[in-house]
């Protein structure tokens, strides 16, 4: 299956020479705030954050996998695609695929679990409503599942 026919956003990457390790390939976990920077990206596309206000994110990563496919190195053009695949009674959960350009050839892919979050009290809070709403109509099957 074409993963990249999958996402709906793409968020471009800047590679820095001190994201590259002794090997002269992007260290792997230069590859986690690659899929960081696209997730904020996702958040404001959908709707449910901006960039340019004092408002926290209102999410904290709960779990992150990454599967490494293939090594980056400098010079590179890559992007990350990320998409909403569940969301939950207080999470959601991200899809992304780091991929070259041009041609999309997967470099990693993995999820993460987000969990809402209320930093004035330190703990999980339901998912807001209004951000379910933005994220599916966003997305096109999306699965929503309010026990979880």
């Amino acid at each position: 299956m074409d993963e990249t026919k999958l996402f709906r956003y793409f968020h471009p990457i800047d590679i820095r020479y001190s994201d590259l390790d002794p090997q002269g390939h992007v260290n792997n976990t230069a590859y986690l705030t690659y899929v960081e920077s696209a997730r904020l990206g996702y958040y404001e596309a959908v709707g449910i954050w901006d960039k340019h206000s004092n408002e926290k994110t209102g999410m904290v990563v709960a779990h992150i996998d990454i599967d490494y496919l293939a090594p980056i190195f400098f010079g590179q053009d890559i992007q990350v695609g990320v998409r909403a695949e569940r969301i939950g009674t207080k999470s959601l959960t991200l899809g992304f695929q780091i991929e070259a350009l041009p041609g999309g050839k997967p470099m990693a892919r993995g999820r993460s679990i987000m969990v809402a979050f209320d930093n004035d009290t330190d703990t999980s809070r339901i998912f807001p409503q209004d951000w379910r709403d933005k994220i599916t109509k966003f997305e096109e099957g999306v699965t929503t599942d309010e026990t979880a």
